[in-house]
């Protein structure tokens, strides 16, 4: 694709998991990247320079839209806050109403949105689907993890393991009850210690005060908000009897990034075989434009 392909694309950036513009966790969506591959998706993600990017694409079916997620490195299957983003630039764009339904056919699976019209913000969720945990990690296995993010074994919460979850992207869970400000990736080899489970990325938990912490496998770009693992830690919360089925579960993240966001997570089915995560969080517009 040349240069001159770009003329009159138009774009949104919206903050999500916040109610006002400038906090909360930044976005770039393309409503209609119907004419661009995915080099240039990647390419316009690294321009953009926000965590991640999302283009939508319509299909023959009203309400519903291709979408490709990227960050700046690389293709995602699946991310929570691009995804609540875009319902709400669906909704700004498309929504008659205050309320509105949308689906999102995604590399993984086909997620299905619903957004209201606030005075000054939009508030989308997301059904993310049934949470799949993988086996409890515990003793030195659980250590070699802890060390990896700068954590020692009394920083984990008494009685609890780690864990990997996922409603689409795998995530190690880590619960603590101390140390979330030292997290920090501290191994070069973090990503194939986390592939060694079963995870594509981690999360560390204070369970306490619910909120997380997450980062890149390198350690380089801390997440400020990150969606797709909150559905992951609210089915770990339930399934260790740390919240209620049906319970408002607000996960806090992005306050060591001066981000403060809170991401909103509701677990039905049962506590030990969890059937969905609802994910949702506020969304605000904060500029569009198009390219020259």
């Amino acid at each position: 694709m040349n240069d001159r392909s770009l003329t009159g694309l138009a774009f949104r950036h919206v903050d999500v998991f916040s109610r006002s513009p400038l906090s909360g966790n930044s976005l770039t969506v393309f409503p209609d990247a119907s004419a661009l591959d995915g080099p240039t998706m990647q390419a316009l993600t690294q321009e953009m320079r926000h965590f991640e990017s999302i283009f939508l694409s319509p299909t023959e079916h009203a309400g519903t839209f291709e979408a490709r997620i990227f960050t700046m490195e690389e293709e995602l299957d699946f991310a929570g806050h691009p995804i609540l983003g875009a319902a709400a630039v669906l909704h700004e764009l498309f929504g008659d109403n205050d309320g509105a339904q949308f689906k999102l056919r995604l590399k993984a699976k086909t997620v299905q949105l619903d957004c209201l019209r606030r005075d000054g913000w939009y508030e989308a969720s997301m059904d993310q689907g049934k949470p799949v945990l993988g086996e409890p990690i515990e003793g030195e296995a659980a250590n070699q993890f802890l060390a990896a993010l700068n954590l020692r074994p009394e920083h984990k919460a008494q009685d609890l393991p780690l864990q990997m979850v996922s409603t689409g992207l795998p995530y190690l869970i880590l619960p603590l009850t101390s140390g979330l400000e030292q997290v920090r990736v501290s191994t070069p080899d973090f990503e194939q210690l986390l592939q060694s489970v079963g995870a594509k990325f981690s999360y560390a938990l204070d369970v306490t005060a619910r909120e997380g912490r997450s980062w890149d496998n390198l350690g380089m770009v801390e997440d400020i908000a990150t969606g797709s693992a909150a559905g992951p830690a609210g089915a770990y919360l339930v399934r260790h009897g740390l919240a209620e089925i049906d319970e408002h579960i607000i996960i806090r993240q992005g306050r060591f990034c001066g981000r403060d966001s809170g991401i909103h997570v509701r677990i039905n089915g049962n506590a030990t075989s969890p059937s969905r995560a609802v994910v949702g969080g506020d969304v605000v517009m904060v500029a569009k434009g198009t390219f020259d």
